[in-house]
């Protein structure tokens, strides 16, 4: 098992909304406090109505998800994009993949079920035909964010609902400071987001940085043709 990380103490949480009911055993209330204590505070409601839009999603589809790994992965989906859990070249989804596994196994977790939370992390944002590939609770994560950021289906989630989650978890400015956090991450790690949802933003962000091309790489490589 991986070394301990310090566990927060538990915050104050709705017990349900937008008639979701929001996980109380102690690995989630776990997850909750570190993502409130770690993540700035518009980030923190992002990742909660994250959970929210997403198990409506899964309710809608009738998707049967392990509530306990959704929200971690769904509470710390985000992680990637702060220095703290950066590594030197890795993409955000990868480095809060990593976060979210090390956390999920030290509030004890199998290694079977932080190895699901690792993937809802991982794929949170990625091509749908490929999430849809590692259950319902990347299904639901990827489906929650999409939602929270370019705008529920309201097939699936409707304006009460949506108004009860805002509600619980106020955007506090969403669109410009998640925008701003996207921008500081292309900046400080341009290339670590090659063929990733970030890909167009990186490059626009740090244009210089992007020099190599895929027909640079076939010329560059070590054969004679």
């Amino acid at each position: 098992m991986p070394r301990a990380i310090a566990m927060p103490r538990a915050i104050a949480m709705p017990r349900e909304v937008a008639g979701v009911v929001m996980p109380r055993s102690p690995c989630a209330v776990l997850a909750a406090g570190y993502a409130k204590r770690r993540q700035p505070d518009f980030l923190f409601n992002h990742c909660m109505r994250t959970f929210v839009f997403g198990a409506l999603y899964a309710g809608k589809r009738g998707l049967i998800f392990d509530a306990d790994e959704a929200f971690i992965a769904a509470a710390l989906h985000d992680l990637g994009l702060l220095p703290e859990f950066a590594s030197d070249d890795g993409s955000f989804e990868i480095d809060g993949a990593n976060a979210a596994e090390k956390f999920g196994r030290s509030a004890g977790l199998s290694e079977r079920r932080a190895d699901v939370v690792w993937h809802s992390v991982e794929m949170h944002d990625g091509k749908w035909a490929l999430t849809s590939r590692q259950g319902a609770e990347a299904m639901l994560v990827s489906a929650g964010a999409a939602a929270d950021v370019d705008g529920p289906d309201d097939s699936v989630v409707d304006a009460r609902q949506v108004a009860e989650a805002v509600d619980a978890f106020p955007r506090l400015q969403f669109k410009t400071r998640f925008t701003e956090l996207l921008v500081d991450h292309c900046r400080r790690k341009p290339l670590s987001q090659r063929s990733t949802w970030l890909e167009g933003l990186c490059r626009r962000t740090a244009p210089s940085a992007w020099t190599e091309t895929v027909e640079h790489e076939i010329a560059s490589a070590p054969f004679a043709e």
